[in-house]
């Protein structure tokens, strides 16, 4: 078992933790991110249908590959899904289509114990230990520990991105760049915007006023030159592939060279490849 480190130890070490998205909640892909180094994985549920129960059992999966797990929740007013996520084992909790900082602070509310917050208590969950006797410090650290993570994907939460910035909880962001491009009206453009590009600077200076990480990188592409380009323009903690878009990018690459093989011999041929599912330069 790989042990790990929290992600804002990480950072307060000027570590980069590397992490990717993982839509599937498959185990063994679980497993092979913590074999190859990766620090933490972004579980999603709110493009995929993840059950509170088969939460449970991916983040015993973490734990032994040493991942550090963060869970998207469906809705930003969903405190419930956010609640069940820490119960499960996350550490944190990634917030989609915030628009302003009440929403963070609903979030922050739900998941944080009286008197400071709204939380309901139960000692019966694995994470405090399935104990009575140690849930007071269960709930000590709880509130001392919450990590917020807001997307700024809206225009109304890059109006009010220091107010986001400044609460206390949210020590990194996702800036999410396409989302956005979309809300301001200008389509599949993301960083070849000028608003999409002006809305960068705005977020990554608020980051760094108020000493938020940003979380982010090529997606599609992690060569050398677009992570070094990444870290120049702030990134502070790398979020590089998607599961499913990794497998359909190795599938894509496997067939184009097996296509390539065959067609340089005059015995064999095959089938023209599919058209491809990304851009021809990202």
């Amino acid at each position: 078992m790989r042990q790990r480190k929290r992600l804002t130890e990480l950072l307060s070490q000027k570590t980069v933790p590397i992490g990717m998205q993982c839509f599937t909640g498959d185990h063994t892909l679980i497993e092979v991110l913590g074999a190859t180094g990766f620090d933490y994985v972004w579980l999603d549920s709110e493009h995929t249908a993840v059950n509170p129960r088969a939460l449970e059992d991916t983040m015993r999966t973490c734990e032994v590959a040493g991942l550090i797990p963060l869970v998207r929740i469906p809705e930003p007013t969903d405190g419930t899904s956010a609640r069940r996520a820490l119960e499960a084992g996350a550490e944190g909790v990634i917030v989609p289509m915030v628009r302003s900082a009440e929403d963070v602070r609903g979030i922050v509310a739900a998941l944080t114990f009286p008197p400071a917050g709204l939380r309901g208590l139960c000692p019966a969950l694995r994470v405090p230990g399935y104990t009575v006797t140690g849930f007071n410090g269960y709930m000590r650290d709880n509130n001392a520990d919450v990590l917020i993570i807001p997307m700024i994907e809206t225009v109304e939460a890059l109006e009010n991105i220091d107010e986001i910035c400044a609460i206390e909880q949210v020590k990194m962001l996702v800036f999410a760049n396409g989302e956005l491009a979309f809300a301001m009206g200008e389509g599949p453009t993301m960083d070849s915007s000028s608003k999409v590009q002006a809305a960068r600077k705005t977020v990554f200076a608020a980051a760094q006023r108020h000493g938020v990480g940003v979380i982010g990188g090529p997606m599609l592409n992690p060569t050398k030159d677009n992570c070094a380009k990444a870290l120049d323009d702030g990134i502070s903690m790398f979020c590089l592939g998607l599961d499913v878009l990794a497998f359909r990018q190795l599938c894509e690459t496997t067939v184009a060279a097996a296509n390539a093989a065959v067609e340089a011999q005059l015995t064999y041929n095959r089938p023209p490849a599919p058209p491809s599912g990304f851009p021809a330069t990202y």
